[in-house]
C-alpha cells in the first residue's frame, strides 16, 4: 500500500511539472511572438517612411527642375468655362471643378485628367509612366480613366493608373487592393478642398454618414473678391488643383485662378511645413462611389479627396457645422500672446475629422484628412525634405501651423502667431 501511494505520490508530482513546463513554455512563446510583431511593426514602419521619403524627394526634385511644385491635380475645362471667361465672368465657381464636388448635383463638367503622381513620376524612376500617359489626342483632353488606347502598342491612362507601384504604398494600408493603383500618400491642400472656390468637408462617424456634402467656406472678408480669397487661401496649404484647355485651343482666354506655388512660397520655414502625409483611404478603390463622383479610382484621380490632405474646416466654426461657415468671424485671430481659439480644432476628438479617426472608415475617398494605420501617429514628409513620425495627439494649433506655409503673414482675422519648434519637437 505504502509503495502505490509512493507512486501515485512520484506520477503527480511528475505532471506538476510538466504543467509547469508547458506554462513556462507558453509565456517563453508569447513573449517571442510578441517581439517578432513588433519586430516586424517597426520594419513595416520603417518600409513606410522610407517609400514616403522618396515621394518627398520626388517632390523636391520637382522643384529644382521647375521652380515650382506640381498641382495635387489637373482637370480641363469646358465650353461652358470658355464662354464665361470670354465675357469677362472669372468667377471660380462656374469653373468645373465644383461639379466635382460632394453633393453636387447634375453631372460633373470637363475632364478630370490626372494627379500628382503623373509628373512626378520621372523622379520617381517611372520616366515611361509619365512618356506612355497621355493628357491631349485630337485636341481633345483626355481623362485619367479613358480606357482606350490612342496610340499604337501603348496602354490607355485607366491600365497605367492600374498599374501598382510599390513606393506608393504603405506596406501597413490597410485598404490596399492587390496589383491595382493604391495610394497611401496625400499632398497638402490647405483648409479648403479647392483654393479658388472654398469648401470644407463634412465629417461622418461611420461609413457614408452623413452623406458626402461640400459646405462653402468664407477665407476673406471681401467674399465677393475672389482673388482677395485666393491670397488667403494660397497661404494655407502648398499643392493645388490646376485647370487648363487642350493646347491650342482657345488661347485668346487664360484661366485666372490657378495657382503656381513653390518651396520659395514657404514663408513659415520648410523644416516646419508638411507637404506629405499618409492616407490610407485614398488610391484605387474597389468600386466607383458617390465619394469618387461614380468614377473608377487609383493613383491616377484628380479629385481632391483622392490626392490630398487636409486642415478640418472645424476650425471655422469652434466643432460646429452650419450650412457654411465664416472663416473671418473672429474664432481664428489671435489674442495677444495667444492664437485664435479655433485652430485647436485642427485636431480634437470628437469632430470626426481628427487625426486617423478614419481608422473607422473603410470607403476610399470619404476622409481627406491625415490617417495611417500605425498606433499613436503617422508619418509625415515636410518641405525641407525631412520624414518624420508626428503624435495623433499633436495639439490642434500646433498641427494647423504645420499645415500653413505662411501662417504668419494670412490677414488679422486668421493669422498665426510664430510656430515654437518644441511644441512638437521637445
Amino acid at each position: 500500500m505504502t509503495l502505490r501511494r509512493g507512486r501515485a505520490r512520484s506520477r503527480r508530482i511528475h505532471l506538476i511539472e510538466w504543467m509547469v513546463v508547458i506554462v513556462l513554455v507558453s509565456v517563453v512563446m508569447a513573449i517571442v511572438v510578441a517581439v517578432l510583431n513588433r519586430s516586424r511593426e517597426k520594419q513595416r514602419l520603417l518600409l513606410c517612411q522610407n517609400n514616403l521619403r522618396n515621394v518627398v524627394l520626388s517632390y523636391l526634385g520637382y522643384n529644382n527642375n521647375k521652380q515650382l511644385l506640381p498641382p495635387s491635380g489637373v482637370f480641363a475645362e469646358d465650353e461652358i468655362t470658355f464662354e464665361n471667361l470670354k465675357r469677362g465672368n472669372t468667377d471660380p465657381s462656374l469653373s468645373v471643378v465644383p461639379s466635382y464636388f460632394p453633393g453636387a448635383t447634375g453631372t460633373p463638367r470637363g475632364v478630370p485628367m490626372s494627379s500628382w503622381v503623373v509628373p512626378v513620376s520621372p523622379y520617381l524612376d517611372y520616366q515611361g509612366l509619365c512618356d506612355s500617359w497621355t493628357m491631349e489626342a485630337d485636341g481633345k483632353a483626355v481623362p485619367f480613366h479613358d480606357a482606350t488606347s490612342r496610340v499604337p502598342g501603348q496602354p490607355s491612362n485607366l491600365q497605367i493608373g492600374e498599374t501598382g507601384i510599390a513606393v506608393l504604398r504603405c506596406p501597413d494600408d490597410p485598404t490596399a487592393l492587390a496589383n491595382r493603383g493604391n495610394l497611401s500618400y496625400v499632398v497638402n491642400g490647405g483648409f479648403a478642398l479647392w483654393h479658388a472656390d472654398p469648401v470644407g468637408w463634412v465629417g461622418g462617424a461611420t461609413d457614408g454618414t452623413p452623406a458626402p456634402t461640400a459646405k462653402p467656406l468664407a477665407w476673406s472678408t471681401t467674399p465677393s473678391d475672389w482673388t482677395k480669397t485666393v491670397d488667403v487661401t494660397r497661404r494655407l496649404g502648398v499643392m493645388f488643383i490646376e485647370t487648363r484647355f487642350p493646347e491650342g485651343s482657345h488661347p485668346e482666354v487664360t484661366i485666372p485662378w490657378n495657382v503656381h506655388a513653390g518651396l520659395n512660397d514657404v514663408a513659415d520655414g520648410q523644416a516646419q511645413t508638411l507637404l506629405v502625409s499618409e492616407n490610407t483611404l485614398a488610391g484605387a478603390s474597389a468600386k466607383p462611389s458617390r465619394y469618387s463622383a461614380g468614377l473608377p479610382t487609383n493613383w491616377a484621380t484628380p479629385l481632391p479627396n483622392f490626392t490630398s490632405f487636409f486642415g478640418p474646416s472645424d476650425v471655422c466654426g469652434n466643432g460646429k457645422f452650419p450650412s457654411s461657415l465664416d472663416c473671418t468671424s473672429g474664432g481664428l485671430a489671435p489674442n495677444g500672446a495667444s492664437d485664435g481659439p479655433g485652430w485647436a480644432f485642427a485636431n480634437k476628438g470628437g469632430t470626426y475629422t481628427n487625426i486617423n479617426f478614419g481608422q473607422y472608415l473603410t470607403i476610399e475617398g470619404s476622409f481627406p484628412f491625415t490617417n495611417s494605420a500605425h498606433s499613436g501617429g503617422f508619418n509625415a514628409g515636410f518641405c525641407d525634405g525631412a520624414v518624420r513620425f508626428v503624435s495623433s495627439s499633436i495639439n490642434g494649433t500646433v498641427y494647423s501651423k504645420l499645415i500653413t506655409p505662411a501662417g504668419e503673414k494670412l490677414p488679422i482675422h486668421c493669422k498665426q502667431l510664430p510656430f515654437d519648434a518644441k511644441e512638437i519637437y521637445d
